[in-house]
């Protein structure tokens, strides 16, 4: 009873319950439970209009406005989150009007209130940043980007923000000071957590340089992967490989080392082809008049026999070159005109795109003939149609290279060497 006879005196209540004939003791109780019921009565009038007028028009406005962010934002309960502070601040400010007697009280009240709003605003931030990272997915310039990762770090960090704050308040102490005691376990902290800060410093070089977007088509010999990006996360990247397993690759070696990223493919809309037929050297020899008559009958070059021959006529007869002998001035031979067959076929093909590049051409000669060259570009990124586009293609060119009496090489079987040793 003295604590509440020392705290009560002068009291604007004192008098009239004195007045009443009411003792000594009684009226030090009645005076502190008025003002707690009053500061009861303060904060619940606050969360009242917070939540039952304020959030009310809130979302009125939400469900009016076109923008969607602010959806965003009402589904994470940001706003009810923000709510919740509108009492701890009033009875931050009413605590030293109606305890202006009891400063043990207002002292204590005030701690418990300080650490109240410090979580709040922890709560509070957390889910602005979630807000946030809804609406950056709901983007198409920006959903792909991994942004997500740079938002859970700001979480963390608003966790250690808050941590520092309440051991301040905790124990009377400089936030200043506090963190430079952390500065001696930084190297301790940095070993332990080497695997975030390297993947955080990866996100941001992937982000920056845009080495990598969520759905992009990766390949990555040295992890064994090929297939989508799933996932980019703080310290691993996950991606779903074509055969339907997840393969997680840690974020810094796409920064470390090489890989490769389809996304350009996918973009144009296009895919490469580039695939040799070996030519058997041996079969090469320059056309006769017979042959040029039976090679005219190709539609697809026609056309260039007749041009190229009408001009390999001029030249010689310009220089008067005696072409009884083949090898004398210039002449057409059976691999430069299926050549010019085979670009006129690609031309003509209708899933290979002419806006890119196409050409044939002729590779450095190795021990198994001449690498002859198809360079040009499939009108289609899915994958079982590109590889039935190449298929055809390569079909084709195999069975027609026999028209023009050239020989593809393969390397001899056990067949070829038992033909061999039953004519010897």
């Amino acid at each position: 009873m003295t604590f509440f006879k020392e705290l009560n005196k002068n009291h604007w209540a004192q008098e009239f319950f004195e007045s009443q004939g009411l003792n000594e003791s009684l009226i030090a109780i009645l005076v502190f439970a008025i003002d707690l019921i009053i500061l009861i009565g303060i904060a619940w009038l606050a969360d009242f209009l917070a939540r039952k007028i304020i959030l009310a028009l809130i979302h009125r406005w939400v469900k009016k406005t076109k923008a969607t962010w602010d959806d965003y934002f009402y589904d994470q309960k940001v706003f009810i989150s923000l709510s919740h502070l509108f009492p701890a601040l009033i009875l931050k400010l009413g605590l030293p009007i109606i305890f202006n007697e009891f400063p043990k009280v207002v002292s204590a009240i005030n701690f418990v209130l300080a650490v109240y709003i410090i979580i709040l605003v922890i709560k509070v931030t957390n889910k602005v940043l979630k807000a946030l990272e809804a609406v950056i997915e709901s983007s198409e310039k920006s959903k792909d980007k991994p942004y997500g990762t740079l938002l859970q770090v700001l979480r963390i960090l608003s966790y250690f923000v808050g941590g520092i704050f309440i051991i301040s308040l905790s124990f009377d102490i400089e936030p200043g000071a506090i963190l430079g005691a952390f500065a001696g376990t930084t190297a301790i902290l940095i070993l332990i957590f080497q695997d975030a800060i390297n993947g955080l410093l990866a996100n941001f070089q992937i982000s920056m340089y845009d080495l990598l977007k969520k759905g992009d088509w990766v390949t990555f010999e040295k992890y064994g992967v090929d297939g989508t990006v799933s996932s980019i996360d703080l310290t691993t990247i996950k991606i779903r490989n074509f055969d339907n397993t997840i393969s997680s690759v840690p974020a810094k070696a796409f920064t470390s080392d090489s890989f490769v990223n389809w996304r350009g493919m996918q973009e144009t809309n296009v895919r490469r082809i580039k695939r040799n037929i070996l030519i058997d050297i041996n079969s090469i020899q320059y056309l006769s008049e017979e042959d040029i008559k039976s090679i005219e009958n190709i539609a697809l070059v026609n056309e260039y026999l007749k041009d190229k021959e009408a001009k390999i006529n001029s030249f010689n007869q310009e220089k008067k070159i005696d072409t009884s002998l083949k090898i004398n001035g210039r002449q057409q031979t059976n691999i430069g005109v299926f050549r010019a067959y085979i670009v006129s076929y690609l031309i003509n093909h209708p899933m290979v795109h002419n806006d890119h590049t196409l050409m044939v051409r002729q590779l450095q000669p190795t021990e198994y003939g001449i690498p002859l060259e198809v360079y040009c570009f499939a009108s289609t990124t899915v994958w079982t149609e590109y590889e039935n586009v190449q298929a055809d293609i390569f079909d084709h060119l195999y069975a027609a290279s026999s028209f023009f009496n050239l020989e593809l090489y393969q390397r001899p079987s056990g067949k070829d060497f038992n033909g061999k040793r039953l004519n010897a």
